[in-house]
């Protein structure tokens, strides 16, 4: 099945409008199709093909692989093609323990930091997410509150190299796949360790807000793991 290129065009558009440059475009396009398995981890990129399919001349778009290659989300493969990075077993361990790690930090930050205000933007988050799971919202709506949640308690921690640096981790999850949100068993367990999460950030304890954090990305790559174990297609975030 070919990859329908203009469907994620118009949802990259739709979603960040006509202020980005072709570059920034083209990142946008490609990493969405890489997150869907559109592009599986180990393909082949060809910037001749990738030029015509998407209808874009070649220095944006060399641009834009480069930029991915930064990134980590490309490399260079034994053949010297540039192919979508394929993480194994023990690297995936290794980002998530790496994310619990800063995950945890974050959010001990965030419970002694945080101004009133951001505490309470942290919970508003958390209870729409609440609701959108109450009103059976789909998976990506849910992916992209999940990760205004996240991204809300590292702002909160007021570190600049540890936001700079989950950023950089984050960037990578697009490897992995889908969003647990696609898996119903994942769903309410999620909302369960973000409610822990937040309800440690309210009452300003930093060991509790950073052991849920660290609990949280313990069950997420335990879930993964598990799954490919058994060989199973799914993905979880």
């Amino acid at each position: 099945m070919s990859t329908d290129w203009a469907a994620y065009d118009q949802s990259v558009q739709a979603r960040h409008g006509d202020s980005l440059s072709a570059t920034q475009r083209i990142r946008h396009v490609l990493i969405a199709a890489i997150s869907h398995s559109d592009i599986a981890p180990g393909a082949r990129l060809k910037e001749a093909e990738l030029g015509l399919q998407l209808g874009v001349s070649r220095t944006p778009l060399r641009e834009a692989l480069a930029g991915l290659r930064a990134e980590g989300i490309l490399s260079i493969g034994e053949d010297g093609g540039l192919r979508v990075r394929s993480l194994a077993y023990q690297d995936i361990h290794a980002l998530y323990q790496m994310r619990a790690t800063l995950e945890g930090m974050a959010a001990e930050l965030a419970a002694i930091q945080a101004s009133p205000a951001e505490r309470s933007f942290i919970n508003d988050i958390r209870a729409h997410e609440s609701a959108l799971v109450a009103s059976h919202a789909p998976p990506a709506t849910l992916a992209d509150l999940n990760g205004r949640f996240h991204h809300a308690i590292q702002l909160a921690s007021h570190n600049q190299f540890l936001i700079e640096t989950m950023q950089r981790l984050g960037r990578l999850m697009v490897l992995l796949g889908p969003t647990a949100y696609s898996l119903d068993s994942r769903v309410h367990e999620i909302g369960d360790e973000h409610d822990a999460i937040n309800h440690a950030i309210q009452q300003g304890d930093a060991s509790a807000a950073g052991a849920a954090a660290k609990t949280h990305l313990q069950n997420a790559v335990k879930a993964r793991l598990e799954i490919m174990a058994t060989g199973h297609t799914a993905n979880l975030d």
